[in-house]
């Protein structure tokens, strides 16, 4: 097939074993949705080495990229991607409800649960044009494994279930990682910010809720300057980041954290931190709403205690 979103087409929704799509290297100039399967699916780009996005051979988008990528070393091997440029000002105004028009944006839409995705650089080039997806999840029990999304604004929307994000590289500068109800794990991940902004944006939207972003080992960094980005800011008032055992660049504010506004009422945030290092964790300049961990958040309690049964988690990423 020519393209991915051919691939995807001759999955068969009905069949109960697990699928596979396999891209070959290339530059993917399309959008892609994966629709529900009743199977578990596995969508594996070409690489060098399974471990290590920089080996990564496939990109899904369009556009220029502002920055220089690494290849694999073999001569045969171009790139993988799939990249496009679409945000919010492309999607018709007869779309009034925000969650699709945002949906609509992504380079690569799921809606089918249980699935893994490596190896596959991801892009949407729109830069600093407003809302602009490069993956959208809205579905449960999602690996992602040494890919590399890039993006501006809502790069990423981690929105629903489980997600395990492992060694993976993730590019943006504006709330580029969201959602609302999703207990995601991001495992060794490199996090570059390319614009002053905000990590994250968490939309937890109860105190009982169960929705929780968790970064552990990440590495924070960027070229959008010193004390330029937050490590999150609150999208609903119960807000729940945790960074842990982390490498935080120049590029993160002494401050830490952000609010949304000056009128947005912080007293039911969870932003805490434990054991990060860097010139990035200034103590004591940290703003009063955030706090530190006196212990790890534990995988277990984001992905279950069970989680090394579970189907979409890779351990050998962990």
């Amino acid at each position: 097939y020519k393209t991915v979103s051919e691939g995807v087409a001759k999955l068969n929704p009905k069949k109960k074993s697990v699928q596979m799509v396999f891209v070959r290297p290339g530059v993917y100039h399309e959008q892609v949705l994966i629709s529900r399967l009743a199977s578990p699916l596995v969508l594996q780009g070409y690489t060098c080495d399974a471990k290590n996005y920089a080996s990564n051979q496939v990109t899904i988008g369009c556009g220029r990229f502002s920055r220089d990528r690494p290849i694999c070393t073999r001569k045969s091997a171009p790139a993988v991607t799939i990249t496009q440029a679409k945000s919010q000002k492309d999607i018709p105004a007869s779309v009034t409800d925000g969650a699709a028009r945002n949906d609509m944006t992504s380079t690569v839409r799921f809606k089918s649960d249980n699935v893994k995705v490596y190896n596959l650089n991801i892009a949407n080039t729109v830069s600093n044009g407003g809302q602009a997806l490069t993956v959208s999840v809205n579905a449960t029990d999602y690996g992602f494994y040494a890919c590399n999304p890039t993006g501006y604004q809502d790069t990423v929307l981690a929105d629903k279930g489980r997600e395990l994000d492992a060694k993976t590289y993730i590019i943006g500068a504006t709330d580029f990682v969201f959602g609302r109800y999703a207990q995601a794990w991001f495992e060794s991940c490199d996090i570059e910010t390319i614009g002053a902004g905000y990590i994250t944006a968490s939309g937890r939207e109860a105190a009982n809720s169960s929705a929780t972003y968790v970064f552990n080992r990440a590495r924070v960094f960027g070229k959008s300057g010193v004390n330029s980005t937050s490590l999150g800011r609150p999208w609903r008032q119960y807000a729940k980041v945790i960074w842990q055992n982390s490498e935080l660049g120049d590029v993160v504010k002494p401050e830490g954290w952000s609010a949304w506004d000056v009128t947005f009422s912080t007293a039911g945030l969870v932003f805490k931190e434990f054991n990060n290092s860097g010139p990035g964790t200034v103590k004591g300049s940290r703003v009063a709403f955030s706090g530190q961990l006196d212990k790890p958040v534990a995988i277990t309690e984001v992905l279950g205690e069970r989680y090394t049964k579970e189907w979409f988690v890779d351990t050998s990423y962990l």
